[in-house]
């Protein structure tokens, strides 16, 4: 079987529900294929795949999957290819899942860059993803109170990315829109 036949059984595993079935095929694929990150990042995938779908506790409170090894195979995979946004983005994103939101921040930081640095890359869907998904966060941890220090801290960047993610290429050339008279 060829590497991307291997693929696609997990990817078909993944569309039919079957995410430890993806998981595991995708753990042999890295083992046999360690320098390529469509491995790691189809593993971790497929984790939060199952986690969403199944939760992560078992019977005894105790993680099903470790998020350590689901955070560790996403910065694997965008360390691999640092060109590919989705990489970046997915591990961005994991992170805020799993509470580390200055970490994510950093990463969509590195994101941005590479939509600056590249005319090809459109980041802007992955930074309006990530203003909600902040926006999301804060609202969790401060019971929607804007006033407390984490909600300061991170609702003007999470306001940034949104404005960035809409297609302005920065905060200022948005509100020349708003500025503007009818």
């Amino acid at each position: 079987m060829t590497e991307e036949d291997i693929l696609t059984q997990a990817a078909q595993c993944i569309t039919q529900g079957n995410f430890m079935g993806a998981m595991e095929i995708f753990e042999s694929y890295i083992a046999a294929n360690s320098n390529d990150p469509s491995g790691y990042h189809g593993w971790a995938e497929a984790a939060m795949f199952e986690i969403q779908e199944n939760g992560n506790m078992d019977d005894k409170g105790n993680d099903r999957i470790n998020e350590g090894k689901i955070q560790s195979y996403l910065r694997k995979a965008a360390g691999l290819d640092s060109d590919n946004a989705e990489y970046l983005a997915s591990y961005a994103n994991a992170l805020i899942e799993f509470d580390r939101v200055p970490m994510a921040i950093r990463e969509f930081q590195k994101l941005r860059a590479l939509g600056e640095k590249s005319d090809d890359v459109d980041v802007s869907f992955h930074l309006y993803e990530a203003a909600r998904m902040l926006i999301d966060s804060i609202n969790l941890k401060t019971n929607f109170d804007r006033s407390e220090q984490f909600a300061r801290q991170y609702t003007p960047i999470a306001i940034e990315f949104a404005i960035l993610g809409l297609g302005f290429t920065s905060i200022e050339e948005a509100m020349e829109y708003i500025a503007t008279e009818e």
